[in-house]
């Protein structure tokens, strides 16, 4: 079994052209191939080791299969792979039906589809052998891709994550350690694109996941813009990243492009939170200019302009609870923020009044 197979850009020569595809797999990476491509320290590496066999050992994250299975597996590929020795004109058997339940989906179809094109015998003998490891390969990815994580365990299984990347929190923030939080959570990253178990949804909960751990370690701030929007916008190089990692053993162009990511995160972040402050203090102004408003009222108004502040989207009766006040105040709190530009209401046709804070959303909407 290709044990280090990783998911990615594959060459596929059939009828004497070269096919480029994209295979998926929730493999971890062999590690040790490139820990020698960085600098790491002996402590750190056996660090990085331990993490990771904890990951592959979480219930639902990794659905390895048990060393019986990847034997049967193997034999069984073994077996085909005499016929394909064989010139005598004939098919491989569809060996997909090993999938059982799903043998019948329209995805399995099309993968079956594949490996029947594989098995054509009556290609060069020289051929055979790449065909066989791509079948190999294939085999891999459906099995691992029809036996996923139960929907509802998805979150449990990232609150797994999160907490075992605590756990070695003090370890990674000693000082003089080879390897920073920030540089940690890059290798983590990549890790995460490979186990995490649903292929259209990786980016989304692999993302999500570095972010909370950047959250605790107090490098990102709570209100976080999604890593996930730039790693979407950039998927072709961050494919084309993981495959370098993958086919050359070579870590350090996957870090080059994360630490870029991130930095344009922490860019964005910083630049949204100064507006945000910005939006804040125009509003203060606005209604400390207003006039035929009582005091008391502006100072409910302002109570209530930090409360937009983190939630830009509210109802009246959220207003009535934010501030302990009566629908009829609230009310009027709502019309004199309409009355100043500050409000305004969303959509008309809803059921329930939706308003939102109108330069807050504006500053979201420019960043």
């Amino acid at each position: 079994m290709e044990k280090d197979f990783q998911a990615g850009w594959y060459y596929n020569e059939r009828t004497g052209m070269k096919e480029i595809f994209y295979l998926s797999c929730y493999t971890p990476v062999s590690i040790d191939k490139w820990f020698g491509r960085i600098h790491l320290n002996a402590e750190m590496k056996n660090l990085l080791l331990r993490i990771y066999h904890k990951i592959g050992k979480l219930e639902g994250i990794c659905e390895l299969l048990d060393e019986e299975e990847i034997k049967n597996i193997d034999e069984m590929v073994d077996r085909y792979n005499l016929m394909y020795c064989q010139l005598d004109g004939k098919r491989l058997p569809d060996f997909a039906n090993f999938f059982g339940y799903a043998g019948n989906d329209e995805l399995i179809r099309k993968e079956r589809q594949k490996i029947q094109e594989f098995s054509d015998l009556k290609m060069l003998r020289g051929q055979h052998r790449e065909k066989f490891i791509i079948c190999r390969q294939t085999i891999w990815v459906l099995r691992k891709e029809w036996n996923p994580t139960a929907p509802h365990r998805i979150g449990g299984c990232l609150d797994d994550l999160i907490r075992i990347m605590l756990g070695f929190k003090s370890d990674v923030k000693k000082e003089n350690a080879s390897l920073d939080p920030i540089l940690f959570s890059g290798l983590l990253y990549y890790q995460f694109l490979t186990v995490v178990p649903y292929e259209m949804n990786n980016i989304l909960y692999s993302s999500y996941t570095v972010t909370k751990y950047l959250q605790e370690l107090k490098i990102l701030p709570e209100l976080s813009l999604p890593l996930s929007k730039l790693m979407h916008d950039n998927k072709n190089e961050c494919d084309d990243r993981m495959a370098e990692v993958r086919q050359a053993c070579n870590i350090n162009q996957w870090l080059l492009f994360y630490l870029g990511m991130l930095d344009k995160v922490f860019g964005t972040e910083y630049n949204f939170i100064k507006e945000k402050h910005c939006c804040l203090e125009k509003s203060r102004d606005i209604l400390d200019k207003a006039e035929n408003i009582p005091v008391h009222m502006k100072e409910r108004m302002k109570h209530e302009l930090m409360m937009m502040h983190q939630k830009p989207f509210f109802r009246i009766e959220g207003l009535m609870n934010d501030c302990n006040i009566t629908h009829s105040t609230a009310t009027k709190m709502v019309n004199l923020f309409v009355a100043l530009n500050l409000v305004k209401q969303v959509n008309n046709k809803q059921r329930y009044r939706v308003y939102e804070y109108t330069p807050l959303v504006e500053c979201i909407q420019r960043i």
